[in-house]
């Protein structure tokens, strides 16, 4: 009796085990790849052709829809008609990224780069540039460009960013055409709304809700089937499928099997991402030739990619972590491979979806949690959205396929409801800063400068809600700018007419979040006896990027922090929320704090401190380190503009920093 029991349980597994392979063949029905074809530009992209020739133009539709294009055929129709055009990216690696792409398009010759810390061919037609960038030339009063193109034009809403969207789309002249470029706004008609009150024409909003590649839903069961994720499911019943823990190289295993590779694989934290490739030691791929060969190419570029200690695994497995803890140039090896189908698997941070410029044929999320400062939590439909848009290779897949790796039945519902969901709407983060009381006063003057702000999307969402709110935003965003205004007037910045003064008007050429402290270290001469070394040191110190471990050469820091202290009671006293860098210097005795430990670090590296000695020392990421220096040059190309003896040694101290691997 006993046996005959064992048996027929064994018939069952083994019958429910053929349904389910049946189901997962269903689910993959169609895949593949779909028969070369001419390019044939789709309605939209037709659509918002036509309208940026005669209007401003925000364009929504999903990632690898073909946006770009849209981009460069207004760039090409601008270029044989003698006009200007800039094209601005959130992310210096995007703007490095479109600056090759566009250059092999229209030619080296006709395409600049300008980002904080790198300049090429600026007198160019087409410059393709950081928003930054392009928020501080039109502050200056440039001539501005025939044509700008905001691409990700979503981190309007960003916290610490958004501010600069705002500022360039209230700042842009009207004889300049908008391009906004978008797969995440939800809503685009009041994003329109607004800028037609700022510039006085109603933008042309072109939606496309297909995607040139369909995306399908599902998860990956604990047996590696790849199965339809949908709200008819049975939650019940599949609790036998779900999964105890997460073996990434099964999961590997498992997508090679149903042959769902490429894939990018989102894990939270940049450890996960590295310990992922790490377990692939003994695993081989085919391809391997073919990516040694590739990857010898791209070591005579960048030599330091000879010593990764992940090279191994991304020769013989084809895998590879992609994330901000690595330098640009394997970020740049791993984009380059994936594009070209070298790699099979890339294990990416949640964070850094909207970095990650390649599609692959499968997105896999083992968790639905990412991490930010506050500490776990679940993502949002717009972080969702961003990184399963990554899904589906136009031209090389039929379908696309997003999958993730249940481990209880509320990661199924989670992960139903995102599929339905929306993008959260962008709310407007617009934020007053020193550098913009400085920029409006000397541009518009005090009433025109209180003009300007109550053009922000802040006061126009707000005003939406009804006419008391929109009064009330209103009146916190003008008290904002009068509080810095009278700081900067008790600093001498500022006269009683609301003039810029002679050290008001240098000030102007410093444009960062911490600018004040920069321009008045300069001013009262804290800087003047500072070699290049220790210039490049106290520039670091300015920076907001994540501290390194504090280093034994410890750069003098004293005065600064006196002046930080100086400052933030001042802010007190004006009743201005303090901007907390006082809190990164360390007291004496005690351990560096943040803005000590980054001098630190950076000072190693002015004096010649070996990089591998410097990373090890400094026990951070390289990419860290490298982002680190890459804003303390930053900082020192804006002091290298100042028209005081202070610019030779900020030139000096750049060009000490900036050498491999950094560039």
């Amino acid at each position: 009796m006993g046996k005959r029991m064992k048996h027929s349980k064994r018939k069952l597994r083994t019958k429910a085990k053929s349904k389910l392979d049946e189901v997962a063949l269903r689910f993959l029905e169609g895949m593949g790849e779909p028969e070369p074809e001419p390019f044939k530009p789709s309605p939209f992209q037709e659509q918002a052709l036509s309208e940026i020739m005669h209007s401003d133009v925000i364009v929504v539709a999903p990632t690898g829809s073909g946006k770009t294009w849209i981009a460069e055929q207004a760039m090409a129709r601008w270029l044989n008609e003698g006009k200007r055009s800039w094209y601005t990216t959130p992310l210096k690696a995007l703007s490095n990224q479109k600056y090759d792409s566009f250059g092999e398009l229209f030619g080296r010759e006709n395409v600049g780069l300008i980002t904080g810390e790198r300049r090429e061919n600026t007198a160019a037609p087409i410059i393709v540039a950081t928003t930054e960038v392009l928020r501080n030339a039109l502050y200056s009063g440039f001539d501005a460009p025939d044509l700008i193109v905001l691409d990700e034009a979503h981190y309007i809403a960003d916290p610490e960013r958004g501010t600069t969207w705002e500022e360039v789309v209230i700042l842009a002249p009207q004889s300049s055409r908008l391009l906004l470029l978008s797969a995440t706004i939800s809503n685009a008609n009041e994003i329109a709304g607004w800028m037609e009150q700022v510039r006085g024409i109603r933008p042309s909003v072109v939606m496309a809700h297909e995607r040139p590649v369909p995306l399908r839903y599902g998860f990956i069961d604990r047996d590696g089937r790849p199965l339809p994720c949908s709200k008819e499911m049975n939650l019940r019943r599949i609790k036998h499928l779900l999964h105890h823990g997460i073996d990434i190289v099964g999961i590997v295993a498992s997508l090679r099997k149903w042959n769902l590779l490429p894939a990018i694989i989102f894990l939270p934290k940049r450890r996960d991402c590295d310990r992922a490739a790490q377990a692939f030691k003994n695993f081989l791929m085919e391809g391997a030739k073919e990516r040694e060969e590739f990857i010898r190419q791209m070591i005579e570029e960048h030599e330091r990619l000879a010593h990764h200690p992940l090279l191994s695994q991304l020769i013989k497995a084809g895998v590879a972590p992609h994330h901000a803890g690595h330098l640009t140039s394997w970020k740049v090896m791993v984009e380059r491979m994936l594009r070209v189908g070298l790699i099979k698997a890339v294990f990416a941070t949640t964070t850094l979806a909207a970095g990650l410029d390649v599609p692959a044929r499968t997105v896999v999320l083992p968790t639905l949690m990412t991490r930010d400062e506050s500490g776990g939590r679940l993502l949002s439909a717009l972080e969702f959205h961003q990184m399963t848009g990554r899904a589906g290779r136009r031209g090389k897949d039929k379908v696309g396929f997003v999958l993730i790796v249940p481990r209880s039945v509320k990661d199924i519902e989670h992960a139903v409801r995102f599929i339905e969901s929306k993008p959260e709407a962008l709310e407007s983060a617009f934020r007053v800063h020193y550098y913009q009381v400085l920029n409006l006063l000397s541009r518009y003057g005090y009433d025109g400068a209180t003009e300007i702000l109550e053009k922000s999307l802040a006061v126009y969402q707000w005003s939406k809600q009804g006419h008391r709110k929109g009064r009330r935003k209103r009146q916190e965003i003008r008290e904002q700018f009068r509080r810095r205004a009278r700081l900067l007037q008790e600093l001498g910045y500022i006269d009683s007419d609301m003039s810029l003064t002679s050290i008001g008007q240098w000030a102007l050429l410093i444009r960062h979040e911490r600018s004040l402290f920069t321009v008045e270290a300069i001013r009262r001469g804290l800087c003047d006896e500072l070699s290049p070394e220790e210039l490049a040191g106290w520039a670091a110190a300015f920076t907001t990027e994540r501290s390194p471990r504090a280093l034994a050469k410890r750069l003098s820091l004293e005065k600064l922090a006196e002046l930080a202290f100086e400052i933030e009671a001042l802010e007190d006293a004006f009743g201005i929320e303090p901007s907390g860098f006082a809190e990164e210097f360390g007291e004496p005795g005690k351990p560096f704090g943040d803005a000590e430990r980054r001098a630190a670090c950076v000072y190693a590296w002015a004096i010649g401190v070996d990089w591998d000695k410097l990373v090890f020392k400094a026990d951070a990421d390289e990419g860290d380190l490298q982002r680190l220096i890459l804003q303390a040059a930053e900082i020192l190309r804006q002091v290298e503009d100042l028209p005081m003896n202070i610019s030779e040694t900020a030139t000096i101290a750049r060009h000490l920093i900036m050498r491999p691997p950094i560039v």
